[in-house]
């Protein structure tokens, strides 16, 4: 069976799926869905489609502009498939109180490194962000991907689109991979194309996105800001792995993008296995990974830091893996290339 065929028979259930959001996000704006309010301003960071837009990487860079102007930051996030439900601290702002298994990747490597930040996972973003406010006193709130989560009011809402998806056809689930039309644009303050190359690029992808919304766009770029080794987290040169042979592995949203990444350092990628987004790697998965390494005579694995929380949390022969593989991560930033301006403008208001 075809591709084409097989949209043709999702169709239907797209149709369905879209006429359930527009009736929800309808009875959110006639106040038939309420809608909560903190007393501290929130800052939503979402997307319309479904996979890796480079959220976390967002999120990390504005909570660390906060944290600059001397602002006690929260980050509350649903946890996506995390053990259990309710509201848990990944992060007091002082230590990591969870790991990846019981918090989520995203929120446990935000806890990590985000020292001074507290973390907050709970499916009822509401809750979250209320417990924030009262237990930690925090100045803002970020909401990660909240942008569909409509029953906590937000001060600032940011809808982040990757640059090279603006031109593909935006197909709802599950023919296609978004979670609402363009059209849901019309609700956000802005926009942020994330992996822009240059600012050319920017521009082109910009006059696609004036067709879909008036908001405001910003374009970001992703940089690599580290390589660091698995176990001691030190980082290494970023020339020391050129002309090395790498077998390189990921269970995030977007491969590509990671693949993207690893051939702009000019590396030897003789293979690479991606895993489903969110993996939890099995000990038949490090052994596929430790004999894809031998059998491309590979010298050094390299994964994403999403991979590494995972593996660390895993145990077993993940933890081996970490331990006794020349296992290295590649540590992301992002960077405003257009609009700095524009983002401070809206930042400088809380």
């Amino acid at each position: 069976m075809t591709m084409t065929s097989i949209r043709a028979l999702l169709l239907p259930l797209s149709y369905l799926f879209g006429v359930g959001v527009a009736l929800r996000n309808r009875f959110f704006d006639i106040g038939l869905l309420s809608t909560e309010h903190v007393d501290v301003p929130v800052i939503s960071v979402g997307n319309i489609s479904a996979g890796g837009v480079g959220k976390t990487p967002f999120v990390e860079f504005l909570a660390r502009w906060f944290m600059q102007q001397g602002k006690k930051v929260a980050i509350v996030s649903r946890g996506y498939k995390r053990r259990g439900s309710g509201t848990l601290v990944v992060s007091n702002g002082l230590v990591q109180c969870a790991e990846a298994a019981l918090a989520g990747d995203e929120p446990a490597q935000l806890a990590a490194k985000l020292k001074g930040t507290v973390v907050i996972v709970d499916e009822r973003r509401a809750r979250g962000a209320n417990f924030a406010r009262n237990r930690f006193k925090v100045d803002v709130i970020l909401l990660d991907d909240g942008f569909q989560h409509r029953s906590l009011k937000r001060d600032l809402d940011l809808v982040l689109l990757p640059v090279d998806e603006v031109k593909k056809k935006h197909r709802l689930l599950p023919t296609g991979n978004y979670r609402e039309s363009t059209g849901a644009l019309r609700r956000c303050d802005g926009v942020v194309l994330t992996r822009c190359e240059s600012k050319e690029h920017f521009e082109q992808a910009l006059a696609t996105v004036k067709t879909l919304t008036d908001k405001p766009v910003i374009g970001t770029v992703t940089r690599v800001s580290a390589v660091r080794r698995a176990q001691s987290h030190f980082s290494v040169d970023l020339n020391g792995l050129k002309g090395k042979k790498i077998v390189a592995f990921s269970g995030i949203g977007d491969p590509v993008s990671f693949k993207r990444t690893l051939h702009s350092l000019k590396w030897e990628v003789v293979r690479f296995l991606p895993y489903p987004d969110h993996h939890r790697y099995s000990d038949g998965d490090v052994e596929t990974i430790k004999k894809a390494l031998k059998q491309a005579e590979g010298e050094y694995l390299v994964t994403t830091e999403k991979d590494v929380y995972r593996l660390s949390d895993a145990g077993g022969a993940a933890r081996e893996l970490i331990n006794h593989a020349p296992l290295f991560f590649v540590e992301i930033e992002q960077a405003v290339l257009v609009g700095e301006e524009l983002l401070e403008g809206w930042l400088k208001r809380f």
